[in-house]
């Protein structure tokens, strides 16, 4: 053996040892021990996140510490601590480093997490909370619903189709967003190159080894049709309610084309791909509980019989429609679908010291230092959620109803995230796939296709997720409703 290698093992040997035996067992937080240096327990992270969290809170508690990839990481798993992660100051705990990696890895521009964090908070971020309030939604939720329906609506006039369930329900969807958001110059072909790239985003963010190819040509081919989309000298209403307002800002600052393009890109993935999983993910829940598929079907159906019909429902629908109580059941079947699936962790960096309460014990992170909490962690709390690895679809049904409140109310529920980072798509991702199950649920019956013998539930996931679990290709046959 060479003496490198012998310098190596004696190295990882003394680290095991002083990580095992230097803390004391009494110490608070507990620290996760590992075996490499700088590492730490990034290897165990990166193959399975969600699984090694949760394993990491039952052994050692609400609050933790690990080595991660070179990062001292204090770990949070209770609703107090996640809320005072997303209340407290950004110039305490920074997101920068989350805004720099998710840039880099959709539009493989690096830039300096400084420059890439001022162009999200001061440029993106207040177009967004102007642009996808609820109350502008309100002019266009039916241009979407309409554009979604044209799409659909041929699929209603065959007999059946054996399709892709994914793809089924969401290529209509990204259709109308693109639409309507960036107008009529922008490319409607982009849902392929999209969902290419979103196949390889957990890979990508990681920094795990994939086969890269198809999904950089995809990237390279959206980012030549942003490219041209921005280049117009115009800007005109073909550019769309959300295209515009970006090609004038982007002018306005003098942001070069290149970090335009990168930014833009980004926020079309961020945009569409998280609800394209929700969709997805609805659906699959729906048809493996059928009381909870006729339940919401007869829900829908009944509020479009008020309404008169399905053409009058889509030409007319606003927020406040879909906001009734008459669609309980549909809201608390999306709420209970993104409590199980959508699992995004806040990560912060410390911009100073930082002490957080928890359970009347006092957490402190120092400067430099990261936190992250495990929303998982809270929406699988027995003690928050009765059956909490079951899908209750009714679960949100039964509280009392706010106009423009989800009715989360008493439930720790951190899908949209919380305080000042709440989502700014959060009323857009509601009333888009309100609407994606009220034409689909409406219009078809769906049967699941088996492999052989094999079940079709639960379905094949990937290990490795980045927020919501990715699934498989899955097939349906879709079948025209005759009394729709």
């Amino acid at each position: 053996m060479s003496l490198l290698a012998v310098g190596v093992v004696a190295i990882v040997v003394a680290f095991a040892i002083s990580s095992f035996f230097s803390k004391d067992a009494a110490s608070f937080p507990p620290r996760v021990p590992s075996i490499l240096p700088w590492f730490g327990t990034a290897l165990s992270f990166i193959s399975n996140p969600d699984e090694f969290l949760a394993r990491c809170q039952k052994q050692y508690g609400n609050v933790f510490r690990m080595l991660l990839g070179g990062r001292e990481v204090v770990v949070v798993c209770s609703a107090a601590a996640i809320s005072s992660i997303y209340t407290t100051d950004p110039n305490t705990l920074g997101a920068q480093e989350m805004h720099q990696t998710l840039y880099y890895a959709v539009s493989g521009s690096k830039g300096s997490s400084a420059e890439v964090h001022g162009i999200v908070t001061h440029l993106i971020l207040p177009i967004l909370d102007q642009r996808l309030s609820r109350r502008a939604m309100g002019d266009l939720t039916a241009p979407i619903a309409l554009a979604m329906y044209s799409k659909i609506k041929p699929y209603a006039q065959m007999k059946s189709a054996r399709v892709p369930l994914r793809k089924f329900l969401t290529q209509p969807l990204c259709y109308a967003t693109n639409l309507v958001m960036f107008g009529s110059r922008y490319p409607q072909n982009v849902y392929e190159d999209l969902n290419t790239l979103d196949e390889t985003m957990t890979e990508r963010f990681y920094g795990v080894p994939f086969w890269f190819w198809p999904s950089e040509k995809a990237r390279r081919r959206m980012l030549g049709q942003i490219r041209d989309y921005l280049s117009t000298e115009d800007i005109s209403e073909e550019d769309g309610w959300l295209g515009a307002a970006f090609k004038r800002s982007f002018r306005d600052h003098n942001t070069g084309l290149h970090e335009a393009c990168s930014h833009f890109l980004a926020l079309q993935w961020g945009m569409q791909a998280n609800t394209f999983g929700i969709a997805l993910w609805l659906f699959l829940f729906l048809l493996r509980h059928p009381d909870a598929f006729l339940a919401v079907r007869n829900e829908i159906d009944k509020a479009i019989k008020e309404d008169g019909d399905l053409e009058s429902f889509v030409t007319n629908v606003k927020p406040q429609m879909l906001e009734k109580p008459c669609f309980a059941l549909l809201t608390s079947a999306l709420l209970e679908t993104m409590r199980l699936t959508a699992i995004f962790i806040p990560f912060r960096v410390a911009k100073s010291d930082f002490q957080l309460k928890d359970q009347g014990k006092t957490v402190t992170v120092r400067k430099g230092e990261y936190i992250l909490g495990s929303v998982q962690a809270v929406h699988m709390n027995e003690n928050s959620y009765t059956d909490h690895h079951k899908f209750v679809f009714d679960r949100f049904a039964h509280g009392e109803h706010r106009e423009g409140r989800l009715p989360t109310e008493g439930h720790p529920w951190f899908s949209f995230a919380a305080g000042k980072h709440l989502c700014k798509g959060r009323h857009m991702a509601m009333y888009e796939l309100k609407m994606v199950a009220i034409l689909y649920l409406h219009l078809f019956d769906f049967t699941p296709v088996t492999n052989g013998s094999s079940p079709w539930w639960p379905p094949r996931t990937t290990s490795r997720n980045l927020g919501i679990p990715r699934v498989k290709e899955f097939f349906v046959d879709v079948h025209p409703r005759h009394d729709a």
